[in-house]
């Protein structure tokens, strides 16, 4: 789900708004803080309306950027990474059309945006507008380095094995192991036949 949402003021940094709906809490000034910082270093990401994701470990940081105003979301990486953007886009927009020529003298006062949390929790369906039924490969019990040096799988089976926890798509395994998702399913399709491995719904 989408962990939490929020929506900074770029010029400033400052957090206006915040809004949790997961497990994942971060401190939004300290969120604010990193992310100003990065656009400030790469500032022609902020050129239109553009979204952005970074890989946060655990989970993703999608961006959402329009004029000054940044949307930002803790995103769980089983999510519907298309539709957790589309919906930072559309918080983004409606906040820039309520309170665009606000901002522009605004004088710090947050109270104005409280309005704007139902707003908020309409668009993300109260942080589950991105969720979606992902199917996942899942080790049963352990994989043994030994059956590499005895030849009976190969180091990229075994690297692949060590990453089916349950929790990676088929493509984040790809992408954390830096493979081409075709040579990922050849060797998932080599350990469900050594009987090792099954498949289980998320999200």
């Amino acid at each position: 789900m989408i962990q939490a949402v929020y929506i900074l003021i770029a010029d400033s940094g400052l957090c206006v708004l915040d809004r949790k709906y997961g497990e994942v809490d971060m401190d939004p000034n300290l969120i604010s803080g990193f992310l100003t910082a990065l656009i400030q270093f790469g500032r022609e990401l902020s050129d239109g309306n553009r979204v952005h994701v970074i890989d946060f470990g655990a989970f993703d940081i999608c961006l959402s950027m329009k004029d000054n105003v940044i949307v930002a979301a803790t995103v769980d990486k089983v999510d519907d990474g298309n539709a957790a953007m589309a919906v930072l886009g559309e918080v983004n927009t409606t906040f820039s059309q309520k309170y665009g020529n606000m901002l522009a003298e605004w004088d710090g006062n947050l109270e104005p945006f409280e309005s704007f949390y139902s707003k908020v929790d309409e668009i993300t369906k109260e942080g589950r507008a991105s969720e979606t039924k992902i199917v996942v490969p899942v080790l049963k019990g352990k994989v043994n380095a030994m059956l590499v040096r005895l030849g009976q799988m190969s180091q990229e089976t075994y690297d692949i094995a060590k990453k089916c926890n349950g929790k990676l798509t088929t493509r984040a395994i790809a992408d954390q192991l830096g493979m081409h998702i075709k040579e990922v399913q050849k060797s998932l399709i080599a350990l469900e036949e050594m009987k090792i491995l099954e498949w289980k719904e998320i999200g």
